[in-house]
């Protein structure tokens, strides 16, 4: 019972803090972006003005005391405000999630890891391992496009507010898929960077 609350705990450890790593990375990285994939040509913006408005985007989605979003050059529509307001509470929640099993990570690298017990979670850490290649296969074959609309219709079910049309929310123009799609990468790279290093650490442990 006790190892299988570390393994769960464990798990939506690493799995929080890939996503707020890689909310940070996808955010600092942003300026590169703008460049890389023609964001200036694609809204009709500067470099500066575009990064302006991404950052009261994000400062709006991480920032729990900020609860007004209005970028200067990019006005938003209801359902478009809706979607940012929702995207803001799973931000949130994953900061939340963070900060909850934070301790019990501290006391599993404590008691478990400095131990030299680790080898009792190698087939957790293995599985961790698994399920994103997984995703990540399923993602490959029918295209990144279509598992982008998948995500959305899973992880905002029964609301549509995601489909943003860029004649009333702008801002989507400076939000390309192949944005996402970096960020992704970036998490899958994280997650499994994080999960290997356990898996392969546990091997060593005799």
């Amino acid at each position: 019972m006790l190892k299988s609350l570390k393994s769960i705990n464990l798990f939506f450890f690493i799995l929080s803090a890939a996503i707020l790593l890689t909310i940070a990375l996808a955010w600092a990285l942003y300026p590169m972006e703008i460049h890389w994939l023609g964001i200036q040509s694609r809204t009709g913006f500067s470099a500066s003005v575009i990064m302006k408005n991404f950052n009261v985007l994000m400062n709006y989605l991480t920032n729990p005391f900020q609860w007004v979003l209005k970028m200067p050059q990019f006005p938003s529509s209801k359902n478009g405000l809706h979607h940012f307001e929702a995207v803001k509470y799973l931000f949130h929640l994953v900061t939340v999630v963070f900060v909850v099993t934070l301790p019990g990570f501290i006391q599993f690298m404590r008691t478990v890891v400095k131990k030299g017990y680790l080898a009792l979670y190698r087939s957790l850490f293995f599985w961790m391992m698994v399920l994103p290649v997984v995703i990540a296969v399923v993602a490959v074959m029918i295209g990144f496009d279509q598992f982008f609309t998948l995500f959305h219709q899973v992880l905002f079910a029964g609301d549509n507010t995601w489909l943003f049309d860029p004649r009333v929310d702008s801002i989507i123009l400076a939000l390309p898929e192949d944005y996402f799609m970096h960020a992704f990468l970036i998490f899958f790279v994280l997650y499994e960077g994080m999960c290997a290093s356990f898996y392969l650490f546990s091997r060593r442990k005799k």
